[in-house]
């Protein structure tokens, strides 16, 4: 009956709190999200490493989720602040619930990567590597930009990600990286990127890593020539 009433008033609800998802929103597409997880509001939690790298796998499989993602304070427990925004980058959420305070992503070095992560997405794939409770790959595409999120669980480790996903030419690629000195710092890196190449990354212990790869300006203006 809320969702009949609300879909009369075209307006959108997210259930924070409550309600585990029961594919409602195949009928009402105006449910936009149902928490029906242990979310951020959870301080107790202590590994949060591996529970993070363990959603997209199961509870995200049942719908979108409130889970107020991406936190820079000691909140985020085992976890670095780059495996904190690979998460936002990650979770599927068609409306953005942050956790951090304001100030906290504007101050952070990664802030202009952080605006770039949309509520929705065109493409999502799951890359080879990934493993439930330990290591989540994905790569997710809105129009020419595409982003590579990992997120990491469990002892530092390097890992390599072939960029075949990429579609043809040169991408402009900002890094997003794990800082060696200490977990609540990031590391910015720009360089140019495609499909051929793969990537070789250092995962500090809950760590995370997240690329924006965006098309540089003369592959644009190549596409668009008659």
């Amino acid at each position: 009956a809320l969702l009949a009433k609300a879909a009369e008033y075209q307006c959108v609800l997210n259930f924070h709190g409550a309600n585990k998802p029961t594919g409602r929103l195949r009928t009402w597409p105006n449910a936009m999200l149902y928490e029906g997880v242990r979310g951020m509001e959870s301080s107790g939690l202590q590994r949060r490493a591996r529970h993070e790298t363990i959603l997209p796998f199961a509870r995200y499989l049942a719908g979108p989720t409130d889970y107020t993602t991406m936190i820079f304070t000691e909140r985020r427990r085992d976890s670095t602040w780059a495996h904190q925004i690979a998460c936002l980058a990650t979770f599927h959420s068609p409306i953005l619930t942050i956790a951090a305070h304001p100030q906290s992503i504007l101050d952070n070095p990664a802030l202009d990567v952080i605006q770039s992560i949309k509520a929705v997405w065109d493409e999502t794939i799951v890359l080879p590597g990934s493993k439930i409770g330990e290591l989540s790959i994905f790569a997710r595409r809105s129009g020419d930009m595409w982003m590579l999120a990992i997120m990491a669980a469990g002892p530092a480790r390097t890992i390599e990600v072939p960029l075949s996903f990429l579609g043809d030419g040169a991408y402009k690629a900002t890094l997003v990286r794990d800082s060696k000195e200490k977990p609540d710092a990031v590391v910015l890196e720009e360089t140019t990127a495609d499909k051929n190449q793969t990537l070789k990354i250092d995962l500090a212990d809950g760590g995370g890593f997240v690329t924006r790869f965006t098309r540089q300006v003369s592959e644009i203006r190549g596409s668009e020539s008659p």
